[in-house]
């Protein structure tokens, strides 16, 4: 026999201790009525039944705010309710002012009413709220049910290169030009050159020759929308230019005596006469303007005298015109979730650019004779235009030269999105993010029904072309204090009270169609609400399957643990006997 350590005494303990535990365990379980009351308990569970959990109170939440939501639109069809009753008044009194059995005094009476009940339409418009949110404005905050980025682009304009635009020249050769005399300028960068070629024959040609253009620049308008300038550069090549006068030209202009006009490679433009001699039919005038040639004179060639000029004027102009007011955004808008958004500039109701141009122009009178090079350091010498430098080449070469720069606009932003013409809320009715609707009510106000105005004396027109007239003399308030602002419809003739009639109609239709529309929702989120109901109730149960005990079974398990409790404490107290007998070995 041992004594100093007890095995049996050691066991029943560890089995005390076990037991005592599963009792604790059983009992926080029967008091809390709950299977999982702490993360050991069980880990997964947990877990899926917090998941579950949040779903739960947000579902609830949900059918609150749906609640709420019905109580909002209810709020706003009971005031449309009470619209459409003055709405209908005044269509009596519109019938009673069309008869003619009714007196100038009878109306007079009748319109009367008629300004207080479209003061009381605004009255409604302007005061009816929930939460203190108007609601029948038409102003309320914009709360779209899904926010995005706008990537839409698009031309406002097709761009055509400025250096095109309006660009002329003139030229006129003198009698006794060399052969080869050429004009030339450079515009873009690129150098234009007009080669006249005499074949020792002495012609004058009177003809302008002239190449025009339009000017635009491109656009482009973004949603989320800042106006971005950038340059507009210019390309033209030479040899373009050149076949635009050469078919300027051949399709405006008969030269005097047999001329040809080619291009080549180089953008040159050669001018020259089939025959070399004299030409008694060549004689003769173009349909082109010699008011800046100066005085005619005659040359004899030897065979036949051809008409001349004394002195030559050779013209270079180029020319960027600005387009004032070029229109970037009219009349347009973007639709989101069936709200429109519209973009407007208070002064003239659109959203305008320009563009930006730099004008060249010279202009110098030769001597006769000359020839290409004197002429271009003629031009040199003593033109004297701000902002362009002239410089002589070589070869009768003149390069024109701009110094200055600017930028053309190339796309046009909106910064706070533009305006938002119906009260717009969402509600949330769902437990995740994205589960929302949104109810949007139009301005419910008489001017936005149509049945007044701005204008003292105005019209309004009728869908089926009824035109009704305006008092001319404001008569109506916005219900809140008694400073009239607007002209109601007029009913002081019987043809005005006839006219009106329709207007009204068409505004009692626009308020019927606004309380369906409420009707409808409200008839949603009825729906709503017992869906959510529904969804809350099964995940409910569902949550409770995972975390709450079975009383039941956690009773009997209870017993059990009690019960073995008691007996491994009785068992140690046994066990802790067993030494006892060592001591009568030792007697």
């Amino acid at each position: 026999m041992i004594i100093n350590t007890n095995f049996a005494a050691l066991n029943t303990l560890r089995q005390l201790g076990n037991n005592e535990k599963a009792t604790q365990s059983s009992l926080a379980k029967l008091s809390s009525g709950l299977r999982i009351n702490g993360a050991a308990d069980d880990a997964a569970g947990l877990a899926i039944s917090e998941k579950m959990r949040g779903q739960i109170s947000g579902l609830n939440k949900a059918t609150s705010n749906a609640q709420d939501g019905i109580s909002m639109v209810a709020t706003a069809e009971g005031s449309l309710n009470e619209t459409t009753s003055i709405l209908q008044r005044m269509r009596e009194l519109a019938v009673q002012a069309s008869s003619d059995t009714n007196t100038t005094s009878d109306r007079v009476a009748m319109q009367t009413e008629m300004n207080q009940l479209t003061s009381e339409v605004n009255r409604i418009g302007n005061t009816t709220e929930f939460n203190t949110q108007k609601l029948l404005q038409g102003d309320g905050k914009t709360n779209l049910t899904a926010t995005g980025v706008i990537s839409a682009t698009g031309t406002l304009s097709g761009a055509v290169d400025q250096s095109t635009t309006e660009a002329t020249q003139t030229t006129t050769m003198t009698v006794g030009a060399a052969a080869a005399d050429t004009a030339s300028f450079t515009m873009a960068g690129q150098t234009i050159t007009l080669t006249f070629t005499a074949n020792n024959t002495s012609y004058a040609d009177d003809a302008v020759y002239g190449m025009t253009g339009a000017n635009t620049s491109t656009a482009t308008a973004k949603v989320n929308i800042s106006a971005t300038a950038g340059n507009n550069t210019a390309t033209t090549a030479a040899t373009d230019a050149a076949k635009a006068v050469q078919s300027f030209i051949d399709s405006n202009d008969v030269l005097k005596g047999n001329y040809v006009a080619n291009t080549d490679s180089a953008g040159h433009i050669t001018i020259s006469a089939l025959k070399t001699g004299t030409d008694a039919g060549a004689d003769g005038t173009i349909g082109a303007s010699t008011a800046d040639m100066g005085t005619a004179a005659t040359a004899d060639t030897g065979a036949t005298t051809y008409a001349t000029q004394s002195s030559s004027t050779i013209d270079f102009s180029t020319t960027a015109n600005t387009v004032a007011g070029a229109t970037a955004l009219v009349g347009k808008g973007i639709t989101i979730n069936g709200t429109e958004l519209e973009f407007y500039d208070s002064s003239n109701g659109a959203y305008s650019g320009s563009q930006q141009g730099i004008d060249i122009s010279s202009a110098i009178t030769a001597t006769a004779g000359a020839n290409a090079a004197a002429v271009v350091a003629a031009i040199v010498k003593q033109a004297n235009v701000s902002g362009v430098t002239l410089s002589d080449a070589t070869g009768g070469v003149m390069d024109v030269t701009s110094v200055q720069t600017g930028t053309v606009a190339n796309s046009i932003t909106t910064e706070d999105g533009g305006v938002q013409k119906d009260f717009q809320a969402t509600f949330q009715i769902g437990a995740n993010t994205g589960q929302t609707m949104t109810v949007a009510i139009k301005d419910m106000r008489s001017q936005a029904l149509n049945i007044s105005g701005t204008t003292a004396g105005g019209t309004i027109t009728a869908s089926n072309g009824s035109v009704a007239s305006l008092t001319a003399v404001k008569s109506a308030s916005n219900g809140s204090d008694n400073i009239n602002v607007e002209y109601t419809l007029d009913v002081s003739t019987a043809a005005n009270a006839t006219a009106a009639i329709s207007v009204i109609d068409d505004a009692t239709a626009a308020v019927s169609a606004e309380r369906s529309n409420l009707g409808a929702v409200q008839n949603r989120l009825e729906h709503t609400i017992n869906n959510l109901g529904t969804s809350s109730q099964n995940i409910t149960t569902a949550e409770g399957n995972i975390r709450d005990v079975d009383m039941a079974k956690e009773m009997t398990a209870f017993q059990k643990n009690n019960i073995l409790q008691q007996a491994a404490q009785s068992m140690l107290a046994q066990a802790n006997q067993q030494g006892q007998g060592v001591l009568k070995l030792l007697q």
